[in-house]
């Protein structure tokens, strides 16, 4: 539970985590990310794709709009948002592709899974371990990154954790009863932009509905869903959940290298690219969501490693600006049970010689008397400093 986040152990703290938190594995960024995925594609689909085809376009309509005469250069969030737009209000009409997404939506999102899948290391970082052993039962990790570094070193260590908001004892017809007993000792994992182990089954269950209803013949082709599926996999929400949750159609693949090589249109992961717009596909995940704005203001420590909070996650923004003044400026010298509320810390990467400006423009909605930042990126120092 996101509303004041506090169950029955000791430190109560909250880790808000960004793309600089997967670096130090190999894992790339924003812009070199897009242009692994583009070179995937083109060695799957050779050069003239679709995705290639909608770039151009894409540029064509840059270059028109805004009187450019030069080449253009790609700004990757700009065309994402470019083609959830014509995607979420169907301006393609009947060529619309599927409900998840067109063509060029599905090939990155397919791309991004195997790009970041291919990078991921088989054996957990120093750093992963150090933090995952820092971690306390009461603690949330709120993840903006779609890998499954953290998850796989928790795996690898033998320590409990959980992947939605609750574990629910009772569903009423107004409301459930949390089931906090069943929560003991469980670190709690928000996936806020999902994950590439993360696959929806409501898409297949309508088209199963709609074959049926029309009496149709239909056999699906998704690989993990349809029948007599190999494919490893099982709900992220366990135990019982309100019926209109839509948390519980969402599947984890055991092993993603069982996935990988399927055909795009036949299945895709749930993440939220990295579009301006991305929010416009959220509903599935919206569950992960509720109640941030009302967190922070009972917890004991809150730490942000590498969420630089660009600007155009205005939504995040939002959500995080609460949870950040609600730590800062309710009972600011919280003691409770032998605690007591610390400084937020903030820990970043900033090449040597440059300044920090960036990242303090970016929170400038924070109490900086109350924040301490280290911006030499993720190491072991660097762990043990935050986890203090």
């Amino acid at each position: 539970m996101l509303d004041g986040l506090v169950v029955n152990d000791n430190r109560y703290r909250i880790f808000i985590i960004g793309a600089g938190f997967s670096v130090h594995a190999g894992l790339p960024l924003g812009t070199d990310l897009l242009e692994l995925v583009r070179e995937r594609i083109r060695y799957r689909l050779g050069n003239e794709n679709k995705l290639e085809s909608d770039l151009s376009w894409y540029l064509s309509y840059r270059r028109r709009c805004e009187f450019i005469t030069a080449d253009v250069p790609v700004d990757y969030e700009k065309f994402m948002s470019f083609l959830d737009m014509e995607h979420y209000l169907g301006l393609k009409g009947g060529d619309t592709w599927s409900e998840e997404g067109n063509e060029s939506q599905l090939m990155i999102r397919n791309g991004i899974m195997e790009v970041i899948h291919s990078r991921q290391p088989d054996i957990p970082t120093d750093e992963c371990i150090r933090f995952c052993q820092s971690l306390s039962p009461s603690d949330t990790i709120l993840t903006f990154n779609y890998d499954t570094l953290i998850e796989d070193t928790l795996d690898h260590l033998g320590i409990r954790y959980r992947l939605f908001p609750n574990r629910l004892k009772k569903v009423g017809l107004m409301s459930s009863t949390i089931d906090s007993k069943a929560e003991e000792g469980e670190i709690v994992i928000l996936k806020l932009h999902g994950s590439i182990d993360w696959f929806n089954k409501v898409p297949y269950i309508k088209d199963r509905k709609l074959a049926a209803q029309h009496e149709i013949p239909w056999e699906s082709k998704h690989p993990i869903f349809k029948q007599g599926s190999t494919i490893e996999h099982h709900q992220l929400t366990q135990g019982p959940r309100e019926a209109d949750d839509p948390l519980q159609y969402i599947y984890r693949v055991n092993d993603l290298n069982q996935i990988i090589g399927a055909k795009f249109w036949q299945c895709c992961p749930l993440i939220l690219s990295p579009s301006s717009s991305k929010i416009l596909y959220a509903d599935p995940i919206k569950g992960l969501w509720r109640g941030i704005q009302k967190a922070g203001g009972l917890n004991f420590g809150l730490g942000v490693i590498g969420y630089s909070l660009p600007p155009y996650d205005e939504y995040a923004k939002q959500a995080l600006y609460h949870l950040i003044r609600n730590y800062t400026e309710f009972e600011p010298n919280l003691e409770l049970g032998g605690l007591r509320k610390s400084p937020i810390r903030i820990l970043d990467y900033v090449p040597s010689g440059e300044s920090d400006w960036r990242i303090r423009r970016n929170y400038s909605f924070i109490n900086w008397e109350r924040c301490e930042l280290m911006t030499t990126g993720l190491s072991l120092e660097g762990v043990e400093w935050i986890m203090e």
